[in-house]
């Protein structure tokens, strides 16, 4: 009798063979997933692995984003107006600053970038890398924080380093030393929409405060740690984008990880920067002038990079912040770094799910349209207002001339020229982006002086408006016109 029960059996010559890929995907229970011979060290979501196969799954997977990221925006060149300079066009590459603050994520970026430039190097003609050089550049923040920069600069080795300081921002550069000093505000609670107005000024000759002085009067009119983490994050980005630029390089790698870039997502969306998320966050990402900012450690996890570290001997520095040793609720940033680590302990896809779904926005057309903002950079949504009085509760009016903003004094702590204190001030708010309105809305406003670059971004969103004939850009031109070099001079002056 037969078994209908029974499988059929299948002739051997006629049975499917495994092929070479489904053999080695297949895991045996305890060894790791790789060689399958080594007992696992680690545990990274679900999977094992033994040092040596950790450490080379990492190169290879930090070279394939590296690689994807330049043929990325090899791409996206292609299909529009080519930037490349003839340096570039020379080498083949352009040059590429990697970003070192002397965490781990950054010292984890800056050798396996150097490894993979040295590898294509040694391979001759036959393989091109994806940059011709690899510069390091590095922010000091001492002033604010107990850092030791000697450190940081012991992990560049040989590589060339460019440094800047954070209080570099309010000091004087060759094309200009003015600043921009907030003499007027109307923040007054439940009001539904923030005024700034604004006076483009010259430190006086006499003017006794440093430039590291007036950094820290910005940071202490900051009221929470918040605000002043956003702060800190644009002076960084500019800085940064600035010390690139003068190195020549068209690409800025950041050493964001996963899990930093899922919490990224969380704390931006609740600052109320959801127009510019998507730049923010993306793996490459070319809102800055003549600059392109790529993220290849968006793959790992803190984990992974903490391991690597470990395994591969990769140095780091601690790299202190405002919320250093502070509970979870010390600010937005922590609260969601707490959150997102806590929710991917117990559902390990939680951090690669976040990243994966981001990485489907695209940045709106009025975004990338929109005049960057004076304070951040980003994109300034110049219907902020209109949309910050649609959801606030605000309080009534009792008189016809509620509306107007109430003048606050300006603190006498920089002297103006002539021209420029009988010029009435600017209302900058709404070249303000909305969270860069709520920093300056939980600040003491009163006579805050914004770093230089505030002013220079302010001269050249005035010279735009006056090419393109904007309406309204008169008042503006005149605030900044004195401030601003001359092409005549500066032939004149280079004719001497």
């Amino acid at each position: 009798m037969c078994d209908i029960d029974a499988a059929p059996k299948v002739p051997d010559a006629r049975r499917p063979k495994k092929t070479q890929n489904e053999r080695q995907q297949q895991r045996v229970p305890g060894m790791c997933i790789k060689c399958k011979t080594a007992r696992p060290n680690v545990t990274i979501r679900k999977c094992l692995y033994c040092k040596p196969c950790f450490v080379r799954t990492s190169v290879v997977k930090f070279r394939a984003a590296l690689s994807k990221s330049r043929r990325r925006i090899e791409d996206s060149k292609a299909a529009g107006a080519r930037s490349d300079t003839e340096a570039e066009a020379a080498e083949g590459a352009p040059r590429a600053m990697v970003a070192l603050s002397g965490g781990a994520c950054s010292s984890a970026l800056l050798q396996l970038a150097l490894d993979y430039h040295k590898s294509m190097a040694e391979k001759g003609a036959a393989v091109q890398s994806p940059y011709s050089q690899i510069v390091v550049g590095h922010v000091d923040e001492s002033a604010l924080f107990d850092v030791a920069s000697d450190a940081v600069r012991g992990i560049a080795g040989d590589v060339e380093f460019r440094q800047a300081r954070l209080e570099d921002v309010f000091a004087a550069t060759d094309d200009s030393d003015a600043l921009l000093q907030i003499v007027a505000a109307s923040i007054a609670p439940g009001s539904s929409a923030d005024h700034f107005k604004a006076l483009v000024v010259r430190p006086a000759s006499e003017e006794q405060h440093s430039p590291r002085e007036r950094l820290h009067r910005l940071f202490d009119s900051l009221e929470s740690a918040t605000n002043r983490e956003s702060l800190l994050d644009a002076i960084k980005t500019y800085l940064l984008a600035r010390l690139a630029r003068e190195a020549g390089c068209s690409v800025l790698l950041m050493g964001d990880s996963a899990t930093r870039i899922a919490s990224k997502i969380v704390s931006l969306t609740s600052r109320g920067r959801g127009f510019s998320l998507p730049l923010e966050v993306a793996s490459e990402c070319a809102w800055l002038d003549g600059l392109t900012v790529v993220r290849p450690m968006r793959d790992f996890v803190a984990k992974e990079i903490a391991f690597l570290n470990l395994w591969a001997g990769f140095r780091s520095v601690v790299v202190p912040t405002f919320t250093t040793g502070a509970p979870a609720h010390a600010s937005i940033d922590r609260l969601t770094e707490a959150f997102v680590v806590g929710l991917d302990r117990d559902f390990a896809s939680t951090v690669p799910t976040v990243c994966r779904t981001v990485q489907k926005l695209e940045p709106r057309p009025e975004a990338l349209a929109a005049s960057p903002c004076l304070v951040c950079g980003m994109p300034a949504d110049p219907n902020s207002q209109t949309w910050r009085s649609r959801l606030t509760v605000s309080d009534a009016p009792l008189h016809s001339s509620a509306s107007e903003p109430a003048s606050i004094p300006a603190d006498a702590d920089i002297s103006t020229s002539a021209s420029s204190a009988a010029a009435p001030p600017l209302d900058i708010s709404t070249r303000l982006c909305y969270a860069c309105q709520s920093v300056l809305h939980f600040c003491r406003s009163d006579g805050l002086v914004l770093p230089a670059f505030c002013a220079e971004r302010l001269a050249d969103q005035a010279d735009a408006s006056a090419s393109s004939g904007t309406r309204g850009h008169e008042a503006l031109r005149k605030q900044v016109e004195q401030f601003l070099i001359d092409s005549d001079d500066e032939r004149d002056d280079c004719g001497r």
